[in-house]
Protein backbone atom coordinates (compact mmCIF):
# COMPACT_ATOMS: atom_id res chain seq x y z
CA UNK A 1 0.00 0.00 0.00
CA UNK A 2 1.36 3.40 -0.83
CA UNK A 3 1.59 6.27 1.53
CA UNK A 4 2.30 9.15 1.07
CA UNK A 5 3.85 12.14 3.54
CA UNK A 6 1.56 15.42 4.18
CA UNK A 7 4.20 17.30 2.28
CA UNK A 8 4.43 14.67 -0.95
CA UNK A 9 0.44 14.35 -0.87
CA UNK A 10 0.47 18.18 -0.81
CA UNK A 11 2.68 18.51 -3.98
CA UNK A 12 0.72 16.19 -5.76
CA UNK A 13 -2.66 18.52 -5.00
CA UNK A 14 -0.53 21.66 -5.96
CA UNK A 15 -0.36 23.04 -2.91
CA UNK A 16 2.11 23.62 -0.07
CA UNK A 17 1.86 21.33 3.29
CA UNK A 18 0.80 24.53 5.17
CA UNK A 19 -2.03 25.22 3.17
CA UNK A 20 -3.54 21.87 2.73
CA UNK A 21 -3.00 20.93 6.48
CA UNK A 22 -5.10 24.18 7.07
CA UNK A 23 -7.32 23.68 4.41
CA UNK A 24 -8.31 19.99 6.07
CA UNK A 25 -8.28 21.66 10.05
CA UNK A 26 -11.03 23.68 8.24
CA UNK A 27 -13.16 20.89 7.21
CA UNK A 28 -12.53 19.04 10.44
CA UNK A 29 -10.65 16.40 9.25
CA UNK A 30 -7.47 17.15 10.83
CA UNK A 31 -7.29 18.32 14.65
CA UNK A 32 -4.96 20.37 15.90
CA UNK A 33 -1.95 18.32 15.31
CA UNK A 34 -2.83 17.50 11.62
CA UNK A 35 -4.30 14.11 13.22
CA UNK A 36 -6.93 12.83 11.42
CA UNK A 37 -10.30 12.10 12.68
CA UNK A 38 -10.60 8.16 13.71
CA UNK A 39 -13.75 7.86 10.68
CA UNK A 40 -11.18 8.59 8.43
CA UNK A 41 -8.35 6.36 9.36
CA UNK A 42 -11.03 3.52 9.71
CA UNK A 43 -12.05 4.34 5.94
CA UNK A 44 -7.93 3.40 5.18
CA UNK A 45 -7.44 7.27 3.99
CA UNK A 46 -4.66 7.72 6.09
CA UNK A 47 -2.51 6.31 8.69
CA UNK A 48 -0.97 7.70 11.85
CA UNK A 49 2.51 6.01 12.58
CA UNK A 50 3.37 6.79 16.45
CA UNK A 51 6.65 7.62 16.56
CA UNK A 52 8.99 9.13 19.48
CA UNK A 53 11.61 12.39 19.95
CA UNK A 54 13.82 12.83 22.35
CA UNK A 55 12.38 15.59 24.44
CA UNK A 56 15.43 18.01 24.81
CA UNK A 57 14.48 19.77 28.23
CA UNK A 58 12.89 16.85 29.57
CA UNK A 59 15.59 14.25 28.76
CA UNK A 60 13.03 11.43 27.53
CA UNK A 61 11.73 10.33 24.76
CA UNK A 62 8.09 11.77 23.97
CA UNK A 63 5.72 10.10 21.68
CA UNK A 64 3.67 12.02 18.68
CA UNK A 65 1.45 10.55 15.80
CA UNK A 66 2.97 11.23 12.23
CA UNK A 67 0.22 11.31 9.49
CA UNK A 68 0.50 9.46 6.41
CA UNK A 69 -1.76 9.63 3.25
CA UNK A 70 -2.94 6.61 1.42
CA UNK A 71 -3.39 6.27 -2.64
CA UNK A 72 -7.11 5.86 -1.63
CA UNK A 73 -6.88 9.30 0.73
CA UNK A 74 -5.08 10.93 -2.15
CA UNK A 75 -8.15 10.36 -4.43
CA UNK A 76 -10.43 11.36 -1.62
CA UNK A 77 -8.54 14.52 -0.92
CA UNK A 78 -8.56 15.65 -4.68
CA UNK A 79 -12.09 14.69 -4.99
CA UNK A 80 -13.01 17.02 -2.02
CA UNK A 81 -10.75 20.06 -2.38
CA UNK A 82 -11.67 19.67 -6.31
CA UNK A 83 -8.65 19.45 -7.59
CA UNK A 84 -7.96 18.42 -11.12
CA UNK A 85 -3.88 17.11 -11.30
CA UNK A 86 -2.46 13.82 -12.58
CA UNK A 87 -3.17 12.18 -9.44
CA UNK A 88 -4.94 9.46 -11.42
CA UNK A 89 -1.64 8.77 -13.04
CA UNK A 90 0.12 8.52 -10.32
CA UNK A 91 -2.30 6.24 -8.64
CA UNK A 92 -2.69 4.26 -11.78
CA UNK A 93 1.40 3.89 -11.54
CA UNK A 94 1.10 3.05 -8.00
CA UNK A 95 -1.04 -0.02 -8.46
Amino acid sequence: MSRYSLQQAATLLGTGRTTLCRELRAKGIFDAHNLPARHHVSCGRFVVDLKTFEHPGLGEQQPYGKTLVTRRGLLWLANILERDIAIQREAANDG
